[in-house]
C-alpha cells in the first residue's frame, strides 16, 4: 500500500520541521508522499518546500489551498491532489512515532477510515502536559455515546470512502470537523478502523487564553455534531460531576493557585462553557 500524507498549514514554522524530520523517520517500507497544503498562502512556505533538504526523501509537495480559509479546506485540496489511495492526514504542529505510517497501512487493511492514540509527553513540558488528561491508546474515544472517532491530527481514510462521502465539510473549518467526518463515514456504512501503535506526539497550547479559546471551541463544535446526528451526548450526572470539579479547581483556592492546577482549570472550564455554549447556540442539550 502506497500513502499520500497530507498536512494542513497555517502559519507553522518553524514547528513544522519537526513533524516533517518524523515523517522522513519512518520505518515504512512503501512509497509515501507527503503534502502540504498551505491555507495561508505564504510565498516564505514555499521556498521553504521547495529548498527542503527532505524534498526528495518525502517526495515533498506544496499546495495552495489559501482561496478558502480552514483546515477542512486545506484537507480536501490536499486529498484532491494526492497521488496514492491510500490518504493519512497528520497536523503541522505534532510529530508522528516512527512505526506510525506502517500501524496506519496494516489497520487499514479491514478498514476504512483509520484512527490511532496520542501522547502528550514528548513535545510538552511536563506542566503543560498536566493540563489535559488523554484517552486509552488501546481503544478510541466514543464521543457522545454515539460512534467513535479519532482525530484529525491521527487519521486515515481510502481515496475512494473520501470521495463517496464528499471529504470533509467545510461548514466546520476547523474544530469539530474530524469527529463530522468520523461518524459520517460510519453511519454511511463505512467499516472504523484502530491502530494502537500508530502514535502521534501531540502539542498542546501553551498560553492559558490560546488554550480557552481551544477548549471552548471543541465544546461548543461538539454540541453541533452531536445534534446533527443525534448522540445522546453523557449521561446526566457526568454534568455534576463536570461543575463539581471545576468549583474545587476554581483559582481562588489557594492550592489551585499552581500554574498546573490553573491549566487543568482552563481544560476542564473551558469544556463545560464550550458545550452550555453549544447547547445554546445550536438548541440542543449536549452537556
Amino acid at each position: 500500500m502506497n500513502i499520500s500524507v497530507v498536512i494542513a498549514y497555517y502559519a507553522g514554522l518553524p514547528v513544522l520541521d519537526d513533524q516533517l524530520a518524523a515523517l522522513a523517520a519512518q520505518d515504512f517500507t512503501g512509497e509515501f508522499e507527503v503534502i502540504v497544503s498551505d491555507n495561508e498562502g505564504s510565498a516564505a512556505l514555499r521556498e521553504h518546500i521547495d529548498g527542503h533538504r527532505y524534498r526528495e526523501r518525502l517526495a515533498l509537495r506544496w499546495i495552495d489551498s489559501s482561496d478558502v480559509a480552514g483546515t477542512s479546506h486545506a484537507r480536501n485540496v490536499g486529498t484532491r491532489a494526492a497521488a496514492y489511495d491510500f490518504i493519512v492526514y497528520c497536523d503541522q504542529d505534532d510529530a508522528v512515532h516512527p512505526g506510525w505510517l506502517s500501524a496506519m497501512s496494516r489497520a487499514a487493511a479491514d478498514a476504512d477510515i483509520v484512527g490511532g492514540p496520542l501522547e502528550r509527553d514528548s513535545l510538552n513540558d511536563p506542566v503543560v502536559a498536566s493540563w489535559r488528561a488523554l484517552g486509552d491508546p488501546r481503544e478510541p474515544e466514543v464521543l457522545g455515546r454515539f460512534l467513535p472517532i479519532t482525530f484529525g491530527c491521527n487519521l486515515g481514510v481510502r481515496r475512494s470512502v473520501f470521495d463517496a462521502v464528499g471529504g470533509w465539510d467545510e461548514t466546520y473549518p476547523t474544530a469539530g470537523g474530524d469527529v463530522e467526518f468520523c461518524w459520517r463515514i460510519q453511519t454511511s456504512g463505512y467499516r472504523f478502523g484502530w491502530a494502537p501503535e500508530a502514535m502521534v506526539a501531540y502539542r498542546y497550547r501553551t498560553g492559558m487564553r490560546e488554550s480557552w479559546n481551544q477548549v471552548v471551541e471543541y465544546g461548543r463544535e461538539e454540541a453541533r455534531v452531536a445534534k446533527q446526528y443525534g448522540a445522546p451526548g453523557r449521561q446526566w450526572w457526568w454534568t455534576s460531576i463536570h461543575a463539581g470539579v471545576v468549583l474545587v479547581l476554581l483559582p481562588v483556592w489557594p492550592w489551585a493557585w499552581s500554574r498546573r492546577r490553573r491549566g487543568e482549570w482552563v481544560w476542564i472550564t473551558g469544556n463545560l462553557v464550550g458545550r452550555l455554549w453549544g447547547s445554546v447556540k445550536y438548541r440542543v442539550v449536549y452537556l
